[in-house]
């Protein structure tokens, strides 16, 4: 039987034959769906193919997929059954190797996708197309950590000539690497590796080795104790990582509708804060934002960072250095105990002698092993001195800072609260008021209240000590708290000769959130609205919903703010370029606290600017 049919003449078996593979071709043929077919069918089935690298894409111990990559496509794909209507079926399949990715995508019969934290070459996008980038892709020259930093280019390059370099084929890094060998003439012998981590660990066990990696990668083992060390002069920014489809599949344009999207914008931070923490995740963006190298503050935080870790590093492995001299030397102790036994044995005076002699020298050599170990202890000691006068300086500083915040929380109360009694008293003779002293009255009264509310808040006991504020999470309406925002600023904008405009504020948007301290959100950007407005302009207030989330968006007419600026935006004590239109003064804390209580209360701002076109920033919350 062939296939389960029954046995045939010679020639009708073979007819039988040709059209059973005739049908499976034509089966197979069928899987090779376009995205215009799926939408023509409503579903269709993609496959996705991954390289694995944590922690991006891998298997947990569960054996499950997961990482900054998995979400991101488990995001795309939702959006796009969900703009589409459509139903997407996919099939996840491991590579084994990187450089297998491109081709494998390529030549899929299927709708096919791939991801591993793809850099974009030229030679790569005549086969496959690149989606937007969704994280910077800086790559870092790295040496063993006892390697100097050398800033000095030409002693760097005298220090790297004939090492051995690490890489990974067909990739960015060994491109890289040919580069700078052929540029400096520096006749690299490369070394094959699987991927970042095993390139990260040959160059931490060997000081003639040299490597690129990933400036994700590098901030991870550097801060899991690997010994390498980051020369920053030939530091790589390509860019931003991206994932690969198929070309004219009709792919390019729910691609770009998802980069586009609120959701992807919405959900992108906070998938790679996930994996790589917000204290690493700022680190990264920090040194790739900018130019080349970064502003200088983030060079600067990054470096502080990067000897912070070296330095731990560095005690680990003195530490593990002891250990093995201690242990060499009780083995030699208990060798030379041995030998002695074994020379009371030997009556043999000439033989004595010589081993005498050779005890001796043996004596000699533990003594400089002793004292070795003792210069390698006073030497931690010295260090853990130096740590604990650091920790010191540290304790004094918090409580310096706590006395602080006690003086502002006594300190502040009294005057307010007279001023409270004051604002009593004068309300008692307001019968004998015009209609306008009477609002101007209720503003102050308001407005004293409002500040005695904020000062009890914030400087809340318990909340310091937990180092979160207390929120009160409860169903708010962002349209009527921005309504109430509106209506406070409304004379200051018209003192400036400011138009306020609300024509496309209305209807409900019912979220959870603290009512206070969403105000304070809104008071501190539509202030700074105004702050950097010329008098003339116009200032729109919108409320929108989009894929379940509820949008207040403020946009103003003022200068606009510069990409360079963005990327610093919402970090404490910044000052930007731009420059208040009315002498107004500017801390740089008012975007640090939005952004601060936005994100603890699970929601979401960001902003949307070119340069002298305006800046619209956007507060989001998931619809209740």
């Amino acid at each position: 039987m062939i296939f389960g049919l029954p046995r045939l003449p010679y020639y009708r078996n073979k007819f039988v034959l040709v059209l059973v593979l005739i049908q499976i071709s034509s089966i197979a043929n069928s899987s090779a769906e376009s995205w215009d077919q799926i939408l023509r069918d409503g579903s269709g089935r993609v496959t996705i193919f991954y390289f694995p690298i944590e922690p991006f894409v891998y298997r947990n111990h569960l054996g499950e997929i997961e990482g900054v990559e998995k979400e991101i496509m488990d995001s795309f794909f939702r959006f796009v059954e969900k703009k589409y209507k459509v139903k997407i079926h996919q099939d996840w399949v491991e590579v084994n190797a990187f450089e297998d990715l491109v081709d494998n995508v390529a030549n899929c019969k299927s709708g096919a996708f791939g991801i591993s934290i793809i850099s974009r070459t030229e030679e790569r996008a005549k086969s496959v197309a690149f989606s937007n980038a969704y994280m910077p892709d800086v790559s870092v020259l790295i040496t063993h950590i006892s390697v100097p930093l050398l800033q000095d280019t030409s002693m760097l390059i005298n220090h790297l000539r004939g090492l051995k370099a690490a890489t990974i084929s067909n990739t960015t890094y060994q491109y890289d690497l040919q580069k700078l060998s052929n540029d400096y003439a520096l006749d690299f012998s490369y070394i094959e590796s699987e991927n970042d981590e095993n390139v990260i660990d040959l160059v931490s066990r060997n000081r003639d080795i040299i490597g690129y990696v990933g400036l994700p990668f590098y901030v991870i083992e550097l801060n899991s104790g690997k010994q390498v060390k980051r020369q920053p002069n030939f530091q790589i920014k390509r860019d931003g990582y991206r994932f690969i489809y198929q070309h004219n599949k009709g792919w390019d344009r729910p691609v770009k509708d998802y980069f586009a999207s609120y959701l992807y914008k919405a959900e992108a931070d906070k998938i790679i804060r996930k994996y790589l923490g917000n204290e690493y995740s700022e680190l990264i963006w920090g040194i790739a934002g900018g130019n080349k190298l970064g502003n200088q503050s983030d060079e600067i935080n990054f470096l502080t960072r990067e000897k912070e870790l070296q330095s731990r590093s560095l005690l680990a492995s003195q530490n593990e250095q002891e250990l093995q001299r201690v242990i060499i030397v009780s083995i030699s102790i208990g060798l030379t105990f041995i030998f002695f036994i074994a020379l009371l044995l030997i009556k043999n005076n000439r033989i004595k002698a010589r081993e005498n002699v050779l005890l001796t020298e043996k004596s000699q050599e533990m003594q400089k092993l002793f004292d070795q170990v003792k210069a390698q202890k006073d030497e931690i000691t010295s260090q853990r001195q130096l740590l604990q006068k650091k920790n010191n300086e540290l304790l004094a500083i918090n409580k310096q800072k706590d006395e602080l915040i006690g003086i502002v929380a006594h300190d502040l109360k009294s005057p307010i609260n007279q001023m409270s009694g004051l604002i009593n008293l004068i309300g008692f003779k307001n019968d004998s008021w015009e209609e306008e002293e009477v609002k101007i009255y209720e503003k102050l009264e308001a407005a004293n209240r409002h500040l005695k509310e904020l000062v009890e808040r914030i400087l809340d006991l318990e909340a310091i000590g937990k180092k979160a504020m207390n929120y009160n999470i409860t169903v708010a309406d962002m349209v009527a708290v921005m309504f109430e925002t509106y209506n406070d600023f409304k004379e200051k904008a018209d003192y400036k000769g400011i138009l306020i405009s609300t024509s496309q504020l209305s209807g409900e948007l019912p979220v959870l959130a603290d009512p206070f301290f969403l105000r304070q959100v809104f008071e501190n950007l539509l202030s700074n609205a105004i702050k950097f407005s010329q008098p003339g302009t116009t200032i729109y207030l919108a409320s929108d919903f989009f894929d379940e989330y509820c949008h207040i968006s403020i946009r103003d007419e003022g200068p606009g703010i510069s990409k360079r600026d963005q990327d610093k935006l919402f970090n404490k004590y910044q000052t930007l370029s731009a420059r208040p239109t009315g002498d107004e003064s500017s801390t740089g804390l008012g975007l640090s606290i939005v952004k601060k209580y936005v994100e603890e209360m699970n929601g979401s701002v960001w902003c949307e600017s070119k340069l002298g076109k305006g800046a619209t920033f956007v507060v989001a919350f998931q619809k209740v």
